[in-house]
């Protein structure tokens, strides 16, 4: 009895930790959203460069997109809570590298870096929740797991526009260190540090490492200045060819660097699918959200972000709860009423006016962020649920890229569609006309109403593929962490 009690109290406490980590690396990437500004004038861009800021970004997007499937499949091979510990000291690195650039150049590499080891942080830590803790509590573990990444993205503005008022934007990384040095010690000593056997495919990673950085190139564009679309065509073709050549390295490798046959199973295909569709819808409320307050609403940065946070509050809430319902009603309903919900809040947002009400600019986020929240933890482990123990870290990880290269592709998609859509609308009204601001602000309403449109049909999407996740390993008593004696 003892020792079960012992035993609890040691999976209690790995939890904390993983989920500390996971939070300290996600309030990491939003924060940069509050200092870029400060860092721009420190670093001395002048107003005709001022463009290459956003490579501070997508530095660090580069760097994340490219680590995730990589490190998922080093965690695999020479154990979870090792490479756990060894991303937050690569993040650590980047961090205080971040701290100490005297230019742009050396700032872009060092968040890069930083990306590197944020970036495996998740997949690792959800990988770590599924072979430390009894199935009573793996999805608990695993909401919690979603509800500290979601909540630390969250803070990340808020703490990063905090410290650097205080003490600069440096500090905003050099906190990073202490914080995050008692997490990866205490990790690597509560969840061990055995090497699980395997080798390393590096000419799979080589080349799925560089149709990713191509793809990320591809879809992240400078607004100012867009290139031509033949490039960024050739940038996709370019990118789908390095893709279709790792495919094939993989069937012919004994170790491939994906699980290719996990990846194929009916569930664990149709969870991907859902991800990427949920990435796509998700960027269209981070994206659309805002800008409907700034430029119909006519509203203030703050005042935009304030609005989303409606939405934000309300993700790691359905993340927690996610997790509970996962194992009382079955992996499948959660997803899918969770994809629902956020359908609900995207038909929601098609209502929204130049004259908006408290409830419905209220409602329908609070709706669709429980809705986002809900469906990860059910979704992350029809995954984990259906792949070898050796291959965990790696699932986790294509899963999670499932999401992120969605919401590439939605901001995308947002960007050509829906200024293309906007500038057809506003090119036929006439300059000199005495209703010109009205009829201006109409056509974004129509605008941004297609768009809303467009989410919640790909959130009815998702939907349809999240039914074929199955029901997963229903618990008979899903057990909060918490609560355990």
């Amino acid at each position: 009895m003892q020792a079960t009690r012992s035993a609890t109290r040691q999976q209690r406490w790995l939890l904390i930790t993983v989920a500390l980590g996971v939070f300290v690396a996600a309030d990491d990437q939003t924060s940069i959203v509050t200092v870029l500004p400060p860092i721009v004038n420190d670093i001395g861009l002048t107003v005709d460069d001022f463009y290459r800021a956003s490579w501070v970004v997508n530095g660090y997007l580069l760097g994340y997109l490219v680590a995730l499937p990589i490190v998922g499949r080093i965690a695999d091979v020479y154990g979870h809570a090792r490479i756990f510990a060894a991303c937050l000291a690569l993040f650590m690195l980047g961090s205080a590298l971040v701290a100490l650039s005297p230019s742009f150049t050396p700032l872009v590499l060092a968040r890069a870096l930083q990306a590197v080891g944020g970036g495996g942080v998740v997949p690792v830590a959800m990988a770590i929740v599924v072979g430390e803790l009894p199935k009573e509590r793996r999805l608990m573990g695993l909401g919690a797991i979603a509800a500290a990444s979601e909540a630390g993205a969250l803070l990340g503005p808020l703490w990063g526009g905090g410290i650097a008022e205080l003490w600069g934007w440096r500090w905003v990384f050099w906190i990073n260190l202490p914080m995050t040095l008692p997490i990866a010690l205490a990790a690597y000593r509560l969840a061990g540090s055995e090497r699980r056997g395997g080798r390393i495919d590096w000419r799979g990673a080589a080349l799925m490492g560089g149709a990713l950085a191509v793809l990320t190139f591809a879809l992240v564009d400078n607004p100012n200045e867009p290139r031509p679309f033949l490039a960024t065509l050739g940038f996709l073709v370019i990118a789908g060819g390095l893709a279709g050549w790792f495919f094939a390295h993989e069937r012919s490798t004994p170790e491939p660097m994906a699980p290719t046959a996990d990846l194929a199973k009916t569930p664990v295909l149709a969870a991907n699918v859902a991800h990427f569709l949920v990435g796509v819808g998700l960027i269209g409320v981070l994206i659309g959200v805002p800008l409907f307050v700034n430029l119909v609403l006519v509203e203030g940065a703050l005042d935009g972000g304030l609005t989303l946070m409606r939405l934000t509050v309300a993700v790691p809430v359905g993340a927690l709860a996610g997790g509970w319902l996962g194992g009382r009603v079955g992996l499948r309903l959660t997803a899918v009423v969770g994809c629902l919900l956020a359908a609900t809040c995207f038909l929601g947002l098609q209502a929204w006016d130049r004259d908006l009400s408290e409830l419905l600019r209220s409602g329908p986020q609070v709706v669709g962020g429980f809705g986002f929240g809900l469906v990860i933890a059910p979704l992350t482990a029809a995954v984990l649920q259906r792949v070898d123990e050796d291959h965990r870290a790696a699932a986790s990880a294509w899963l999670t890229l499932s999401r992120v290269t969605g919401m590439l592709v939605g901001a995308a998609l947002l960007t050509s569609s829906g200024l293309g859509r906007f500038y057809a609308r506003a090119g036929s009204i006439s300059f000199d006309s005495p209703e010109f601001a009205d009829l201006v602000a109409a056509a974004q309403v129509e605008t941004f109403r297609e768009v809303f449109l467009a989410g919640a049909v790909v959130m009815l999407s998702a939907a349809a593929v999240a039914w074929f996740i199955g029901r997963g390993e229903r618990d008979a008593e899903v057990e909060p962490w918490w609560t355990a004696s």
